[in-house]
């Protein structure tokens, strides 16, 4: 089974369910060939089914009550009818993760969901795809908590992309949930979050720490300078190995680009960099470029793709800057207004 991950209308990461398993005209994974599930799997999504009616709603939508029974759910084809919502390991077909992202749904309590995890100990579970639900953070901390050392470990993806924790006040339950996961946690997904620059400052602890983290999402939130020197930090973090970071659309200026060129300067890890549509200007484009630029004299220089479009540079600041950055993706040109 491939996993082939998609952009979704919204933002959100999704991954394609139709790159995963065979369907009938209707969308409908074909019953004869839809795997069933383990016991263990199977009450651990009742529960979280049962414990959130959005969810309920979608899974049983245009399903004949008539013609159905209690055991339907067994099969994997009732749950991936829509996209793969439920993750199997291609070898084994073991629980690896859960997917609700672009499914449209409201997640009100996925504590029972992590109750079951643990008690029927799926350590296997690697992906959570939580994104576009508004789950509450509150929620998401009570049921991480219930997690056992060996299945936090396993968790190296957690996707919360579209669910308003910055507006609702989720950030410091977020924290503790990093925390709790922040020793193997690879990719993290908050984009689109109404995240505020004092929403990163309180974050940037917890994302220092995990020093497993390689892919980090922020687009599309309010970080403005003052969560560009948060970032900073994060990537001037001894522990800090981010290898991508996505911060298009935060309004975050000059002074947020200079913050970043100096979180930049001692870090060799960071491969990928995209500031789309962040206004930083020529100023922000000459304090990046400076850096790369000492950052290739003393040979220390990892950053081979950096994405500026849009931010109102001119042509000499554009062409200095791919010049420094040195990379195939930075055509002269390509960055001007």
């Amino acid at each position: 089974m491939t996993h082939q991950q998609v952009e979704h209308e919204t933002g959100l990461i999704i991954l394609d369910a139709a790159a995963t398993a065979p369907t009938h005209a209707n969308n409908v994974i074909a019953a004869d060939t839809a795997p069933i599930l383990q016991p263990a799997v199977i009450k651990a999504l009742r529960s979280l089914r049962d414990s959130n009616p959005s969810l309920q709603r979608k899974l049983n939508h245009g399903l004949d009550d008539s013609s159905s029974s209690s055991s339907d759910d067994e099969s994997l084809g009732y749950w991936n009818r829509y996209q793969e919502m439920v993750m199997l390991s291609p070898d084994d077909n073991e629980f690896i993760g859960i997917n609700l992202g672009g499914l449209m749904v409201r997640l009100v309590n996925c504590v029972p969901f992590f109750q079951d995890v643990e008690d029927e100990k799926l350590t296997s579970l690697t992906t959570i795809n939580f994104g576009g639900t508004d789950v509450g953070m509150d929620n998401l901390l009570e049921g991480v908590k219930l997690l056992s050392k060996d299945t936090k470990s396993s968790v190296s993806e957690l996707y919360l992309g579209g669910c308003g924790i910055g507006c609702r006040r989720g950030t410091q339950h977020l924290k503790e949930v990093l925390e709790l996961l922040s020793n193997d946690l690879k990719t993290l997904d908050l984009r689109y979050n109404d995240l505020e620059g004092k929403d990163l400052v309180d974050l940037e602890p917890a994302l220092s720490f995990a020093s497993n983290l390689k892919i980090l999402h922020l687009e599309g939130n309010y970080s403005k300078c003052e969560g560009a020197a948060a970032i900073g930090k994060v990537l001037s973090a001894t522990k800090s190995n981010l290898k991508e970071l996505y911060l298009g659309d935060n309004q975050i200026g000059s002074v947020g680009a200079k913050s970043l060129a100096a979180g930049l300067r001692n870090n060799t890890t960071l491969d990928k960099l995209y500031l789309e549509g962040n206004s930083i200007g020529d100023e922000g484009a000459i304090a990046l470029r400076d850096v790369l630029l000492d950052q290739s004299s003393r040979q220390c220089k990892v950053l081979e793709h950096l994405y500026v479009d849009n931010n109102g540079l001119g042509k000499e600041a554009a062409t200095t800057l791919g010049r420094a950055v040195n990379s195939e993706t930075m055509i002269e040109g390509s960055l001007l207004e």
